[in-house]
């Protein structure tokens, strides 16, 4: 049966009908439930409307009966006043039955429904416990004496006028369960529905309809059969008084048979029908369709197959049914839309979708076909031209003008480029192509470049105005500059960079000198991080000394010993480091260093003593970020105060070019600086462009002046003009000076002259290890 098409068709259109009838069965399953949970929300708003209606009467009798209590007209239950009154405000309230007001001796004299004569109800506990414990009681659930019927008492003192504690009696109201029968006879319960009230007992003292004989459910929440053979579900609630326990209790059982009997006749019918239907359908399947599904589905299979073998289909002959005919011209449309996306991938995976010219893996394969063609036997030059300051122009202009100036440019590029092998945008601002033959050689090559130049020079008019650029180019030459793919791209990239160096709008050729730094700058780098790992930094400590000649700060300055080249000066490997990054880990550990041989140095020059660190430009914009991890650094640990009033061990020193450079998130750093006590001094005063301004606005504490200037002091006479003037300047703006550089007594006398608050040199002291620095002692 398994091995035909029919067979397998009639399996799974079984499969298919079971499964059907298993939704019905399903369905009809979900409905009873459905109708039973109906049920059960209905029967629970019955009783939970019940429950509620008899805690508001709880609540409005209490209130009523504590009003009640406090009328004058009350305080004698004995006298005719009180029989008057109480016998007038009891028709007034529906709600209650009777009212009356027994006297302390537990005898109702005066009630709101006329008496043959006095009645004791001193044996009811709720009216001596209102009695004895002053307060409102209830009596549950139980038959009124007076009308017979099920009902709910209330007590409340009643309090003799002119004494708070003296009780004259109780006012006691009587609620009829009536409004629970005229709930339930207009909540249309199903028929055969059955309500109860018990007593605290457990006890039924009322039913609905009246007269049923009360039947204990064994279960709640659930369908339960009765000795009455009627299917229910019942719904219990409780009502608790004011000291929690059962007053009375509200059971409603709703009958389902009904409901449920018209649930099984609906789907009964439902089940009739479809089985009809089914049967009409297999005919209608075993003569119009098996028939005519075996061929078609063959040729399908043919076009699948050979869609498959990326074979062109071409026009094929109508099968001649609508469907079948459908599913052919999809594989037909199918054939036609591969065929395009195919050719649309290659196309998009080779050309830059902005430009329209090719781009970096079109590039990359193009120049590994010459390389292999080639083979070394002619030059190949690789020309990269990046735009100078265009990431200003997309910041200012927008990126919607920064993507038509690159459209501009590609297609001058392309219209003066003729006989370039291949011009591709690398991404971003790159631009790159490929020359072949005598243009490849050097001299031929940079005066193409000379013409780039002059094209990317030339003015862009758009929309918003007019945009003038320039380009920084960069050549290498296969195979003098690189024996593959990589090393010429590398090579190009790094002449490119020169050229930024060298000023940009200008064109580099890759040489010797720039692989050699190229190199060192990879040897550097490794060398740094080794540094880092190996411990091979160590700090130098230089005096700073008043006027007295007291010390009264430490400069802390980093040292590399490295392990084969010896000892490397700062200048050599502070600025990579800053260009690379890492200089966020060294100064991590110069910081780290300085606090540890802070403790050490206050211990024998005293608490005052400060260590100024150097603080990079790259520390302040990357490092110190947004939750001032630079700042948390800084504070040294045995500070005892916080804030702007204490004085940090340790001293931040930055550069002029940082605060002419600086951004918001490095004057917001500086800032928080100040507010914390951490004090900030300007190195190398007088080497580059600052002004007043800068000085005021960030709270500078001290100026440091460049050493340049101090060992000129002797023979220069502007060099005297000059320090004097920075340090009037200075005291007048509130700021301390330390001129650095001292090498002699003649500059530390002209210095103290001019008013110089502190000296730095060596003409003190040179750098010196942790250990020499806590033996410092001035000689001089």
């Amino acid at each position: 049966m398994f091995n035909t098409l029919v067979g397998r068709l009639y399996f799974l259109s079984g499969l298919i009908i079971a499964s059907f009838y298993l939704l019905i069965y399903l369905s009809f399953d979900y409905s009873r439930v459905i109708v039973k949970d109906e049920l059960l929300k209905a029967a629970q708003l019955v009783s939970h409307q019940a429950v509620e209606n008899q805690e508001y009467l709880v609540e409005s009798t209490e209130a009523f009966l504590t009003s009640l209590a406090s009328l004058p007209q009350i305080q004698n239950p004995d006298s005719e006043l009180c029989r008057e009154f109480v016998s007038n405000i009891t028709p007034l309230f529906e709600r209650y039955v009777n009212i009356g007001v027994p006297n302390k001796q537990g005898i109702l004299t005066c009630n709101g429904t006329e008496l043959s004569s006095s009645v004791n109800v001193n044996d009811r506990e709720y009216i001596s416990k209102a009695i004895t414990e002053h307060r409102f009681t209830t009596s549950g659930l139980h038959f009124d004496r007076a009308t017979g019927a099920p009902a709910i008492n209330f007590a409340y003192p009643v309090k003799i006028e002119l004494s708070t504690e003296e009780i004259a009696g109780t006012a006691v109201a009587v609620v009829s369960l009536d409004w629970w029968s005229a709930l339930l006879s207009n909540s249309k319960l199903p028929d055969q529905s059955v309500a109860y009230v018990l007593d605290s007992e457990g006890n039924a003292l009322a039913s609905f309809p009246a007269g049923v004989e009360f039947e204990q459910p064994s279960s709640f929440d659930s369908i339960w059969k009765g000795s009455d053979d009627v299917n229910r579900v019942f719904i219990k609630h409780q009502v608790l008084g004011s000291d929690g326990l059962v007053l009375l209790s509200f059971i409603t059982g709703v009958a389902v048979d009904g409901s449920l009997s018209r649930v099984n006749n609906r789907y009964t019918f439902i089940v009739v029908i479809f089985s009809t239907l089914v049967v009409v359908i297999l005919l209608l399947m075993r003569v119009f369709f098996v028939g005519a599904i075996a061929q078609p589905l063959h040729k399908l299979s043919d076009l699948a197959l050979r869609l498959g073998r990326n074979e062109v289909i071409g026009t094929v002959q109508p099968i001649g049914i609508k469907e079948m005919d459908g599913l052919q011209d999809s594989f037909v449309e199918m054939e036609k839309r591969k065929s395009e996306a195919e050719r649309r991938i290659i196309l998009q995976t080779q050309i830059d979708s902005l430009t329209g010219i090719t781009n970096r893996d079109a590039f990359n394969r193009a120049l590994t076909e010459v390389f292999q063609v080639n083979d070394g036997r002619e030059e190949i030059a690789v020309i990269l031209i990046d735009l100078d300051n265009f990431k200003e122009i997309n910041d200012t202009r927008g990126h919607e003008m920064g993507d038509e100036i690159l459209k501009v440019t590609a297609s001058r590029l392309v219209n003066q480029l003729i006989t370039a092998k291949l011009l591709s945008r690398l991404g971003g601002d790159e631009f790159i192509f490929i020359l072949e033959g005598d243009e490849a050689k050097e001299h031929d090559a940079l005066v193409l470049c000379d013409r780039v130049q002059s094209i990317i020079k030339q003015p862009i008019l758009l929309e918003h105005g007019e945009v003038m650029l320039t380009a920084s180019v960069g050549v290498s030459i296969y195979p003098h500059d690189g024996q593959d793919v990589r090393s010429i791209l590398s090579a190009a990239d790094q002449a490119m960079y020169h050229a930024k160096q060298s000023g940009r709008s200008t064109t580099r050729r890759f040489n010797k000198e720039l692989k050699d730094d190229l190199i060192a700058k990879m040897e550097l780098a490794q060398d740094l991080r080794e540094a880092i790992l190996n411990e091979e930094f160590y700090l130098l400590y230089q005096p700073i000394l008043d006027k007295n000649g007291n010390v009264i700060k430490f400069e802390a300055l980093i040292r590399w010993q490295h392990p084969t080249k010896g000892l490397v000066p700062p200048d050599q490997f502070i600025a990579f480091a800053e260009e690379s990054g890492q200089i966020i880990e060294v100064g991590h550990w110069v910081i780290q260093e300085a606090k540890r041989a802070l403790k050490a140095i206050q211990e024998v020059h005293g608490k005052h003593v400060q260590i100024s660190v150097n603080v990079s430009p790259v520390q302040l914009s990357q490092y110190q970020g947004e939750k001032g991890q630079l700042l948390e650094e800084l504070l040294a640990e045995n500070s005892d105060e916080q804030g702007a009033q204490s004085q940090n061990g340790l001293v931040v020193e930055i550069t002029e070019n940082l605060l002419m450079n600086s951004d918001e998130s490095t004057r917001n750093a500086l800032l928080a600086f100040r507010s914390q006590g951490v004090q900030v001094a300007l190195d190398d005063f007088g080497t580059g462009y600052s002004s007043l301004a800068y000085i005021m606005n960030y709270d500078i504490d001290y100026l440091k002046i460049d050493q340049s200037f101090v060992q000129k002091l002797e023979g220069e006479k502007a060099s005297q003009t000059l320090c004097e003037a920075i340090i009037s300047m200075a005291h007048a703006l509130g700021v301390a000076v330390i001129a650095e550089g001292v090498e002699t007594q003649k500059q530390a006398d002209l210095l103290l002259g001019y008013h110089c608050d502190y000296l730095q040199g060596f003409y003190f002291s040179r750098p010196i290890p942790l250990d020499q620095a806590l033996l410092y002692k001035r000689e001089k």
